[in-house]
């Protein structure tokens, strides 16, 4: 292994400690998108008396910022480290977004330690609400990677990835007007509204059979009614509809659109379909940065997984159309305990996550060096990306 390699890995593991603290103070401070002001301040913080310039408030998110070694001027290249850091409604850190950014932070600061041996520059860029708020297409829409050439993050998982698929995602409410009516006394008086949402889910139930294995539609009924004995004149559900390209995204979104149309008209109501933004885009893989981080992997005896074909979305899935992007997976968890729940979290201050932990920063920080020193290997990522879709 390259020299300067073996130091960063001793420099993130004398910092180990203050990592843990990173992700420990996240673990008991959640805050969900657009409002991780507290971690914000933490992050900020250890950044800052470890010798980093932070700016806050990028792209006009409050809970953005940028962080670069104090006193070096943007380079190019410059490499984007990512930290996520906001949790999730009911069950916190349910994802392990707090290991994210321990994660990103301590390679930052591992690398600063080498800024003489770096061919251009790196970051620490904070991006607020990847849980559904789309902070990295906010911050991509308003410029921030404009001038950067490459971006990577981890994320804890249930298998060691040097990367993998991401599907995209449309997010949008429907909502269904009626007629409200005595239920008993004059039901022929009314337009049910809970009818045409339960014959708009069932349609939708029936879609699922005819779509390709790869493509998903979920949904949940956010508002049913008031009363048993009043016909409901308002309901209302949330869905979600993901596929693995954009173009087959969005033609399961126009067949869902139909169904719930169809629901409605069946019930005599009528319907409207307001679509969340932003929508997540399929992550555009990058088979030359993964090698570079599948190697690294193998030199810090991470041992790699067979990928199982389960799929989400992430806001790095659009982050990956405007500059080439790597989301390795790193396990925390065996691989029957789901992410986005209570026991996850807990994962990520267990003595696993610890040490999963650690891997990342190095794995982080590796992978960063590699691109920062190697023309060559920056010519293939380059090459990669400009082959497109």
């Amino acid at each position: 292994m390259d020299q300067t390699k073996v130091l960063l890995e001793k420099e993130v593991e004398a910092i180990a400690n203050d990592l843990f603290a990173v992700s420990e103070y996240l673990y008991k401070n959640p805050e969900i998108g657009f409002q991780e002001v507290k971690a914000v301040e933490y992050l900020g913080r250890f950044l800052e008396e470890r010798g980093f310039q932070v700016e806050k408030g990028i792209g006009g998110l409050k809970t953005a910022f940028c962080a670069r070694p104090a006193g070096q001027p943007p380079m190019r290249p410059t490499f984007a480290l990512l930290a996520e850091y906001d949790a999730l409604p009911s069950v916190g850190h349910g994802c392990g977004h707090n290991l994210i950014a321990a994660a990103g932070v301590g390679a930052a600061v591992a690398l600063r330690k080498h800024l003489d041996r770096l061919e251009g520059s790196f970051a620490v860029v904070g991006t607020p609400a990847e849980e559904g708020g789309g902070g990295k297409v906010l911050l991509a829409e308003a410029g921030v990677f404009s001038e950067m050439d490459a971006a990577m993050m981890f994320h804890p998982g249930r298998l060691n990835l040097p990367g993998e698929d991401m599907i995209g995602r449309i997010k949008f409410k429907a909502e269904f007007f009626g007629k409200a009516a005595h239920a008993s006394v004059s039901p022929d008086g009314g337009i049910n509204a809970l009818d045409a949402i339960v014959a708009a889910y069932n349609n939708i139930s029936l879609l699922r059979q005819q779509i390709r294995p790869e493509a998903r539609i979920h949904s949940i009924i956010s508002h049913g009614g008031d009363a048993p004995n009043v016909i409901p004149d308002y309901t209302a559900g949330v869905y979600y509809v993901r596929a693995a390209s954009r173009k087959y995204r969005d033609e399961v979104f126009e067949k869902v659109k139909k169904c719930i149309e169809a629901g409605a008209l069946a019930a005599g109501a009528t319907c409207k379909i307001e679509v969340g933004k932003p929508t997540f885009d399929p992550i555009r893989r990058n088979g030359s940065m993964e090698e570079a981080a599948r190697a690294n992997m193998v030199a810090l005896g991470i041992p790699i997984d067979a990928d199982d074909g389960r799929r989400g979305s992430s806001d790095i899935g659009n982050l990956s159309h405007v500059l080439p992007a790597l989301h390795p997976s790193l396990a925390i968890v065996d691989p029957e305990i789901p992410g986005h729940s209570q026991i996850f979290g807990e994962a990520t201050v267990s003595p696993r996550g610890r040490e999963t932990l650690v891997k990342a920063a190095k794995l982080l920080a590796m992978t960063a060096y590699d691109f920062l020193t190697s023309p060559g290997l920056r010519d293939r990522i380059r090459g990669d990306f400009a082959q497109g879709e």
